[in-house]
């Protein structure tokens, strides 16, 4: 006799067969007396319970990135932000732009500066000029703190753009 039929006998010699007349659902309760001990009640306490342990969980996490972000005295990293994931292959194009320049970046940041292709460095310098004027953060200096960062951030833009131009030029 094998050994697999061995162990099933065994096993069913011992095991007790279950009563023809049995029934199977008499120890289960009926659904009138699962409402009236499970009722809306019942599991509205439930909901309250889990509803406190996540609101308690959240403030926990609230006060732990407070905590680390006065450890950091600055915000928290993060490494799926845009600026992140791409910062790398940014400081690639940007290295790259100076050897061997992409025709349709040079026109991007000739659109910067309100220019077309063919422009000559001195229509650059004089678009440069002209924008500078008009973006610089000391004219804001009086507005409001949005209008300042607008311009502020636009000047950085066309500075950036002004920049590598001219070493586009002085490469080519």
């Amino acid at each position: 006799m094998r050994g697999w039929k061995r162990v099933r006998e065994a096993g069913a010699g011992t095991a007790t067969p279950p009563r023809a007349d049995a029934n199977p659902w008499e120890d289960r309760p009926t659904l009138s007396q699962m409402t009236s001990a499970y009722g809306a009640p019942a599991v509205q306490a439930d909901e309250d319970a889990q509803s406190q342990r996540y609101t308690d969980w959240a403030e926990r996490m609230r006060e732990k990135k407070a905590r680390v972000r006065q450890e950091q005295d600055g915000p928290v990293a993060s490494y799926w932000t845009t600026d992140a994931l791409f910062e790398e292959s940014r400081r690639l194009e940007h290295e790259e732009l100076h050897t061997r320049p992409n025709p349709w970046r040079v026109q991007e940041l000739l659109a910067v500066l309100d220019l077309r292709t063919g422009a000559t460095p001195t229509d650059i310098g004089d678009a440069y000029r002209k924008l500078a004027k008009l973006h610089h953060p000391d004219r804001f200096a009086q507005a409001d703190e949005e209008t300042q960062r607008l311009h502020a951030d636009k000047m950085i833009v066309i500075s950036d753009a002004y920049r590598t131009l001219k070493m586009l030029e002085k490469a080519g």
